[in-house]
């Protein structure tokens, strides 16, 4: 059987979105299909959107930040039935592959597990999918998605899946930033709030957020930052410098940049580690002195949060729902899936934090 869906659509890149209905099959073994109730408009995405990052597979359907509920389930799942609330995992936890047979889980290896075998399509054409949460419906593998308490609001949690888990997961599983350190923080999109925000709940001293675009400061303050630094007026490295006696103890690149990540190194104290959060462009390479490493620099990468999918969200929720973690004030703005094209230019304004989609 077949289920109609709307879905945003990626006919060519650096044109406009098109949203439209397509069908989609049941899932299959080991898979779920999941309503969506939410879902983050990520720079992931726009990167797709804009041609920044190539992509083949078109068409295809945005979206990986989603949460929703279990709507139809394939032979063989285990632990989740209609209705259970779910939050995706940008990287699943197969628990089989070298990575997960490691303790490595962020770096599932997705491909070498499962092949999904449900599709969306029209028309005799197959529209690529990952995960697809730019959708009314879409189906994923089980070690995709994350079962949640049911009470939890999915427009929030959706959030968790890949911008929470990526900043805050950056600073305590990977960075694992001690109290009292000091912080930088280059971008502050969706991403690098969540740092700022790991940061904070880290017990960081200071909290130094950088960006172009002084509009997010307001924002980067009410998640923690202590200083903000307009890097289009003022040389970022030496002001971190000055507010810190001598450079941070952590650095987080959350742009994406060769040049931004040279920065980050260049502003940790000796002994200081830089983090790669951003995700790179295919060519993007970068040239460091060897001097800093001399020192006890460190220069590392992170990907997903080094996170682990099935305990980590189930923390991170707890703490929303106490108040320790602040999902509310990254949720700018709400629209619906046929506005995502509206959503792309607030991200390319710097006006929102997040915005998420709900279809």
């Amino acid at each position: 059987m077949t289920t109609s869906t709307l879905a945003a659509i990626i006919y060519k890149q650096g044109e406009p979105v098109v949203v439209e209905e397509l069908e989609l099959d049941d899932p299959g073994p080991g898979e779920v299909m999941v309503k969506i109730g939410g879902t983050g408009v990520c720079h992931s995405d726009h990167n797709v959107y804009s041609g920044y990052r190539r992509n083949d597979d078109l068409p295809t359907i945005l979206g990986h930040e989603g949460a929703g509920t279990v709507e139809k389930v394939g032979s063989g799942v285990h632990g989740l039935e209609p209705g259970d609330k779910v939050v995706f995992a940008i990287r699943p936890m197969c628990g089989k592959c070298k990575y997960c047979s490691t303790a490595r889980w962020n770096l599932c290896d997705p491909i070498s597990s499962h092949q999904p075998s449900a599709q969306f399509h029209k028309n005799g054409t197959t529209y690529y999918a990952g995960l697809a949460t730019y959708s009314e419906y879409t189906v994923a593998w089980e070690n995709n998605v994350v079962k949640v308490d049911p009470d939890v609001r999915l427009d929030r949690a959706a959030l968790v899946g890949c911008a929470v888990i990526t900043g805050v997961g950056a600073v305590v599983n990977k960075a694992k930033v001690e109290t009292g350190s000091t912080v930088a923080v280059w971008g502050c999109g969706g991403v690098g709030l969540n740092v700022i925000q790991g940061a904070y709940i880290a017990g960081a001293s200071r909290v130094i957020a950088i960006d172009t675009n002084p509009s997010k400061f307001q924002y980067a303050t009410r998640l923690g930052a202590t200083d903000t630094v307009d890097a289009s007026k003022n040389d970022a490295v030496e002001a971190v410098r000055e507010l810190t006696d001598g450079g941070v103890d952590y650095a987080f690149e959350v742009i994406g940049q060769p040049a931004t990540l040279r920065q980050a190194l260049e502003a940790t104290c000796e002994g200081g580690t830089a983090v790669l959060v951003g995700a790179a462009p295919d060519d993007g390479e970068v040239t460091i002195p060897m001097r800093h490493l001399f020192l006890d620099r460190s220069l590392i990468g992170c990907s997903a949060g080094t996170g682990r999918p099935r305990y980590d969200f189930q923390w991170l929720i707890a703490m929303y729902r106490q108040g320790r973690l602040n999902l509310d004030d990254l949720v700018t703005r709400t629209r619906p899936l046929t506005e995502v094209n509206e959503a792309f230019r607030d991200m390319e304004a710097g006006a929102v934090a997040r915005t998420v989609l709900v279809p």
